[in-house]
């Protein structure tokens, strides 16, 4: 009998590729004879997860009998959340495989170890973003002016709410809120 597979790949630009995780995850499907899905996503926050949303919907529905990954922190980066995903889909009897990792999430050790690997993954993720804040501060104290350069316009153009709201705000008045058409909150 065949299982249902969902497969799940994550980037975080536009500019990685998908193929080695695809072809991981397909090879590791193929030999244990499971129907899948591939599902694609290219996101590097860890809020906002469309495609990662419908996999686990769709699983919980019972389409999927298997979630594949190529590695945990692909769909996990945070340990709190991989905590409650796994446990919500092992009591609806789904599993969860990383490829890379090769843990086995039906016994004590290979679930502890998997708990693990997402905390480090979250560990690096928190690492990262203080990195980053810390070289942009510095940079600001250096003098180094961040962002779009002085004087430069976006290529698109973009709707004026955001500046009619805001002068709304500083001016304060409800004279403004009316001129510009918005509702008094």
């Amino acid at each position: 009998m065949t299982s249902k597979t969902a497969i799940y790949v994550r980037v975080s630009t536009d500019t990685q590729s998908y193929e080695q995780q695809v072809d991981a995850c397909i090879r590791y499907c193929q030999i244990k004879k499971w129907d899948h899905e591939v599902f694609k996503e290219t996101e590097s926050s860890t809020k906002d997860r469309p495609v990662w949303n419908l996999v686990l919907l769709k699983a919980r529905q019972g389409m999927f009998e298997n979630i594949v990954v190529f590695r945990l922190d692909r769909a996990w980066r945070n340990s709190r959340q991989f905590i409650m995903d796994f446990d919500n889909l092992q009591n609806k009897g789904i599993s969860v495989i990383s490829v890379m990792e090769g843990l086995d999430p039906t016994t004590p050790i290979g679930k502890a170890m998997m708990t693990i690997l997402v905390a480090l993954a979250e560990l690096e993720r928190v690492n990262i973003s203080q990195a980053t804040k810390q070289r942009l501060q510095a940079l600001k104290n250096m003098g180094k002016h961040l962002g779009r350069p002085v004087g430069s316009k976006d290529s698109k153009p973009r709707p004026k709410s955001g500046y009619y709201l805001r002068e709304a705000k500083k001016r304060g008045g409800r004279k403004v809120v009316v001129e510009y058409g918005f509702e008094e909150t």
